[in-house]
């Protein structure tokens, strides 16, 4: 929405006569009433500026998944005004970030990505050794044996 600042200063003049008939009326000084008209007249140029100034970003019109978009100032700083987390809830270790003990999730983002990958597979999804082992194409001796080194490095903690 543009300013047309000619006829907005013409309705605030146009109100603020009104208003100063209202004042006088209701006793108010001369100074009195102008300092409330320089307050109105300093929002007002506020009003103005803002007006004049801002550009509005249509979030609604805007095709995120594409951004595309033809607002140049969300082009711009589409990138700044978005939040990007470190990890996603739907990541398949994200349930490591949830864990409360700082030392233990620090301990299992080292482990190997293998031993991970079987502690969600057994955790989160709830998988058995044997499914583990069918999906991995290997015998369910192996996992076992995954799992016993997996619970020895947890026994530390």
């Amino acid at each position: 929405m543009k300013w047309n600042n000619g006829k907005e200063r013409a309705r605030f003049e146009k109100e603020q006569e009104k208003l100063k008939k209202e004042y006088l009326a209701a006793g108010m000084t001369e100074e009195q009433i102008k300092k409330l008209y320089e307050y109105d007249l300093s929002e007002f140029n506020s009003e103005r500026r803002e007006k004049e100034h801002t550009q509005k970003l249509d979030f609604d019109d805007a095709e995120f998944n594409d951004k595309e978009t033809d607002n140049p100032l969300l082009k711009k700083f589409l990138e700044v005004i978005s939040i990007t987390p470190e990890y996603s809830d739907s990541s398949r270790h994200g349930w490591i970030e949830d864990i409360e003990n700082e030392k233990l999730s620090k301990a299992l983002k080292n482990l190997s990505k293998d031993y991970i990958d079987i502690l969600t597979d057994i955790c989160v999804n709830g998988f058995s050794q044997t499914e583990i082992a069918q999906k991995r194409g290997v015998s369910r001796k192996a996992i076992n044996n995954k799992i016993s080194r997996i619970k020895k490095f947890l026994n530390n903690f």
